[in-house]
């Protein structure tokens, strides 16, 4: 299990591993290496009809936890653990929105295999924020370990979007009504973290996330 590093850990990591082209010490500038990179194929989480990202961060209010939220994804018993979905409709390019926005998207969004809590929780989006949020509250009870939950993102069924055409039938010109774009039916997506990473949106086994025991 690694701890997750925050915004700034990884900034600092990056910056400390540039390097610098064009100047030696003594000022003198020297020729720029010419190198060929193959860059890895972007992780892919969603499938034909949505991207999902998911993240966990630290939830304002925690016991130890005086300022913000921060990313995170190993918690002591009695933090809470703020479960955090955005991504993309593929089919129309706009981002997942939930009630009560009128352009809502997104039928549901349910967090599955969270030990201790019945009945699956339902995510609810934030107009302010731009995501869907849940706190998950843990307490002293709570089963340690490595927690292997999986977000399931069901997408709203969209109606049928017809047109007006002109059409000439039996010499006469008429009009008439034909589909412009077909209905769809709800289409879902389950994140986990409890599988290879193979392209289809699962993370490298065991999952990032873990609960560990109070001190």
């Amino acid at each position: 299990m690694r701890k997750l590093a925050t915004h700034v850990a990884v900034g600092a990591m990056v910056l400390g591993s540039v390097a610098f082209f064009g100047a030696t010490g003594s000022g003198a500038a020297t020729a720029k290496a010419t190198t060929t990179t193959t860059i890895a194929p972007p992780f892919v989480s969603g499938n034909k009809w949505l991207t999902v990202n998911v993240d966990t961060v630290m939830g304002f209010g925690s016991p130890g936890v005086t300022g913000g939220c921060f990313l995170a994804n190993s918690f002591i018993q009695g933090q809470t653990v703020a479960f955090r979905m955005w991504g993309i409709d593929n089919s129309t390019g706009k981002p997942l929105t939930g009630t009560p926005l009128t352009t809502a998207n997104v039928q549901s969004v349910v967090i599955k295999d969270l030990p201790g809590v019945t009945p699956n929780p339902q995510m609810t989006y934030s107009t302010r924020d731009g995501y869907f949020t849940f706190g998950w509250f843990t307490t002293a009870t709570t089963p340690t370990g490595v927690v292997p939950f999986k977000v399931i993102v069901t997408l709203a069924p969209v109606k049928a979007v017809y047109k007006t055409v002109r059409t000439k039938l039996n010499g006469k010109w008429t009009t008439k009504k034909v589909i412009k774009t077909p209905a769809r039916g709800a289409k879902g997506y389950a994140y986990a973290e409890s599988g290879l990473n193979n392209g289809t949106g699962s993370l490298p086994s065991p999952s990032q996330l873990t609960i560990n025991a109070a001190a």
